[in-house]
Parts: structure tokens; C-alpha cells; sequence
């Protein structure tokens, strides 16, 4: 795999993370892992959700200072959205030696039951944490942004709330102006994050530029990071992620498209504007 924030082999100074279900970490981890359950939480932008992320990231790096170590590996059941959300995470703290694992659970190395689960404290303030934009921002400049959605087509037409779990009741839809990027077609078949060639061929059938300000939102923030990661490879120079994505968007007065409530009925949908490995199928 061709992507610099994979690493496919873990080091005696590396400091773990097991970004996998708590019952799978407690009954057999990578020893030593350490455990953070907030990663896996929506979060929204404003400042007191900001502190609700900016404490446990920065306990995060404090942790990781203090072990003395000299990288960061994030592992899940395979490159997925928490383990690529705390990678996004922590380079955007400051800790650019941090990688995803480029292997698939179960991983080689000597395993122990998960005995570090860490509840981190809430900040009393925040700072912001580079490339990670609030809803103020989009706010202002939604006209000028680049905007990719990492979410389902489903999501994405106001079918569906939210992928895992969808409520009645709950509005469906999209930010205006988004593309459709489904966060599933950056694997393979085999579950692999595809390569970078096949990536930026993809890339090539939306209609952005490299230059201009690039947003990724999904529904709560996770599944946006994967994608930043891979374009900030392929080239795109200004990529950030809506922390608030559509779990905040949604509740606002904001305008929106593709609106309808999940349960009733619907009428019909505004017209998907998808790019990539989709284009053809629309």
C-alpha cells in the first residue's frame, strides 16, 4: 500500500491505540494498547462540544509524551473511520508521527486483554485543532468550498438519517452544493484502502481544483477523515473536516437539500451530484 500514513509494521517504541468495540479490546488486544471510547462519539461545534473533543485529544498527546515513545499506531478491525479519526486527530494536535496500521484484526504481535481504557477529562477551554472547521465557518463560506460528502448514497438522497441505527422522526438530506463521495469505495474488495493511481483517477471525475478550500463532512465527523488523509496525499492542498457534519447541520436553520424526514412520506428528491467511480452510475 502506497499511502504514507499507513504503516504496515508495529515497532518495539510504538505507542498503541485500539480504536475496535470495547468488548473486543477487553477480551484481546495488542499489549500495552491503550483504549479511548470518545473516538468513537459525535461531537458538535460549538464551544462546549469543542471542549468535549479538545480535552480527551489533548489527554491523548499528554499520554503519549510522557510514554517517552516516538510514534503513534492506530489500529481497528482495518484502516477504518476511528482508527483513521484519531490519526486525523492527533496530526491535527501536533503529533505528526501518527499512522494508521495497515493490517486487518487479527494483527501479529503479542496480545493481552485491554486493561488502559481511558475516560479523558473535558477541557476547561479549547484551542482550535488544525483542519477541523465549525459550523460558524461553513456558515460563512459555503458558497466558496469544495465539498465533499463521505457518506451512503442512501444518506446522501435523504433516504436515510444516518447509516447504523436511523431513528423516525429524524431529518435526512445534504449540505448544499456537496458531491457524493461513499466512503466505502476507498476499499477494495478485500477491505484495502485502494491505491493511490486508482485514487486520483477517481479524483479526476469530480469537477474540484487541488488549490481550493476542500471540506469533507459524513454524519458525525468519523468517516470524513479517511478521505482528507488521502487527499492531502494525492495533492489537494487546503482539506479540512466539519467536525459537526450532519448530526449538528441537521438541527440548524441552515439551508439545506435533499430534505425529508425519516418515516414519512417522501416526495421526490433533488437531482445527486456525485463524481468519481459513481458519475456513471447516476
Amino acid at each position: 500500500m502506497n499511502w504514507n500514513f499507513l504503516k504496515t509494521e508495529i515497532e518495539p517504541g510504538d505507542f498503541l491505540i485500539d480504536c475496535r468495540s470495547q468488548s473486543a479490546y477487553e477480551e484481546e488486544t495488542l499489549e500495552g494498547a491503550y483504549y479511548y471510547p470518545f473516538i468513537k462519539k459525535a461531537f458538535g461545534s460549538d464551544p462546549e462540544s469543542q471542549k468535549k473533543l479538545y480535552g480527551p485529544m489533548m489527554a491523548v498527546v499528554q499520554e503519549f509524551q510522557k510514554s517517552k515513545k516516538t510514534r503513534i499506531i492506530v489500529f481497528d478491525e482495518g484502516m477504518g473511520m476511528f482508527s483513521t479519526r484519531m490519526v486525523y486527530l492527533l496530526r491535527g494536535m501536533g503529533i505528526k508521527d501518527a499512522y494508521v496500521l495497515g493490517q486487518k484484526w487479527p494483527v501479529d504481535g503479542k496480545k493481552a486483554k485491554g486493561e488502559q481504557k481511558i475516560e479523558p477529562p473535558i477541557a476547561d477551554k479549547a484551542k482550535p485543532i488544525e483542519g477541523v472547521v465549525d459550523k460558524a465557518f461553513m456558515e460563512r463560506n459555503l458558497t466558496k468550498l469544495q465539498i465533499f460528502d463521505a457518506r451512503t448514497m442512501d444518506e446522501y438522497e435523504g433516504r436515510l438519517p444516518r447509516l447504523t441505527a436511523p431513528e423516525e422522526g429524524t431529518l435526512c438530506g445534504r449540505l448544499p452544493g456537496a458531491f457524493l463521495w461513499d466512503w466505502r469505495n476507498l476499499y477494495d474488495g478485500e477491505a484495502n484502502l485502494i491505491e493511490r493511481s486508482l485514487f486520483k483517477k477517481r479524483l479526476n471525475g469530480f469537477p474540484f481544483m487541488p488549490e481550493r478550500p476542500t471540506v469533507i463532512y459524513d454524519y458525525n465527523g468519523a468517516r470524513s477523515c479517511l478521505l482528507a488523509l488521502m487527499l492531502r496525499e494525492a495533492g489537494y492542498i487546503d482539506v479540512t473536516t466539519y467536525q459537526g457534519s450532519w448530526f449538528e447541520w441537521r438541527k440548524s436553520s441552515l439551508p439545506k437539500q435533499a430534505v425529508a424526514v425519516f418515516g414519512a412520506k417522501q416526495g421526490a428528491a433533488a437531482a445527486p451530484r456525485v463524481g468519481g467511480v459513481d458519475r456513471k452510475k447516476v
